[in-house]
């Protein structure tokens, strides 16, 4: 599995990319808000912070930036550094949901010139072309749909059947459901067909996901020694064709589960998507508000347009007001502006 194609779309207020293979299936997925600003630190970040505990009973300590993100460090600490000192910190792991931002002590006393984009991009195999900035209906379908496909419970398998994939604040389980798939041959051909197509798409959609963490995949029987190895082979191959993190994986064992290790590294895009509940977070209403003003006022160039908040929407708006009007006078000139009351829902409506 490699990487064919990259659609870049640059939105009001956030940039949004999804990588496809050569059929057209997500692979990879990209996601800045706000160009960064007031956001959490992310991978490849020289930040400064300041020690506010440092604890080796849990095996490392934890430091605060201005913005107050704290985040956690392994490394032992200088002798000179006290609590309240500040220091040079790089991000290796991203904050998600319920759990610190992770770096290692830097000695980098400026951050990286590169753009966030580009350190994802550097992450994708050497073999990539630039990516293709999105200007039709359907390309922006195909970026919605990716993401979309990085947020659903199930995913189909390509000769039938489906895995379901469940990620819980221990580990990731996949399961793999043989409904609708019609096969010849003996029962242990048909599980091997089955698995290897599973284990692979469970490989990918790891990956476009940004997860991480134990991976357990509950294998269908029977299962020879043969196809164990294949199996952890298959695995391994394609998560490594599709990203720059470090897999690691054992033989589905005598019950028929393979287990995987994988490091984590960007936040996983649900997190950056949904809260904790598995709702849209403010931002993602607001934003998704824009992407649909910015369909409407391109489809239509002279038309004026309103956009009435939910409260929900209306919090992510009140945050950042004047930058979110900024960000509308730039992006539309003037045809697109908020309406003064709040609605049961967010809407686009012509002024």
């Amino acid at each position: 599995m490699s990487i064919a194609r990259i659609l870049l779309h640059e939105a009001p207020g956030e940039t949004r990319a999804a990588a496809f293979d050569a059929v057209g299936r997500p692979v990879r997925l990209f996601l800045e808000r706000w160009d960064g600003r007031g956001e959490p630190a992310t991978l490849g970040d020289v930040v400064q912070a300041r020690l506010r505990q440092n604890d080796p009973k849990d095996g490392g300590a934890f430091f605060e930036r201005t913005n107050g993100e704290r985040i956690f460090v392994r490394d032992e600490l200088p002798k000179g550094l006290s609590e309240g000192a500040e220091t040079s910190l790089e991000i290796r792991a991203e904050a998600r949901h319920g759990k610190l931002a992770r770096a290692s002590l830097s000695t980098k006393a400026e951050p990286a010139v590169d753009s966030v984009f580009e350190r994802w991009f550097d992450t994708l195999p050497d073999d990539v072309s630039e990516p293709k900035k999105a200007t039709t209906p359907e390309e922006f379908d195909q970026i919605d749909a990716a993401f979309d496909e990085a947020l659903s419970i199930h995913c189909g398998l390509p000769k039938g059947g489906l895995v379901r994939l469940e990620r819980t604040s221990a580990l990731v389980a996949a399961d793999i459901d043989t409904a609708g798939r019609l096969q010849k041959g003996s029962a242990g051909a048909r599980a091997l067909s089955t698995n290897r197509e599973a284990v692979t798409t469970i490989a990918r959609q790891l990956a476009l996901r940004d997860w991480g963490g134990l991976i357990v995949i509950d294998c269908i029987g029977p299962l020879t020694a043969e196809a164990r190895t294949t199996l952890r082979t298959e695995f391994l191959k394609t998560f490594q064709s599709l990203s720059s993190r470090k897999p690691d994986a054992l033989k589905p064992s005598r019950f028929g589960l393979l287990e995987a290790q994988i490091a984590w590294g960007a936040c996983p895009i649900g997190d950056r998507l949904l809260d904790e509940g598995g709702q849209p977070t403010p931002d993602t209403e607001l934003l998704d508000l824009f992407r649909q003003a910015e369909r409407e006022a391109t489809a239509n160039r002279s038309a004026f347009y309103r956009l009435t908040l939910s409260p929900h929407a209306l919090k992510a708006y009140i945050t950042r007001r004047n930058e979110c009007d900024a960000i509308l006078q730039e992006a539309f000139s003037g045809r697109v502006t908020i309406a003064s009351g709040t609605g049961e829902r967010s809407v686009v409506r012509r002024a």
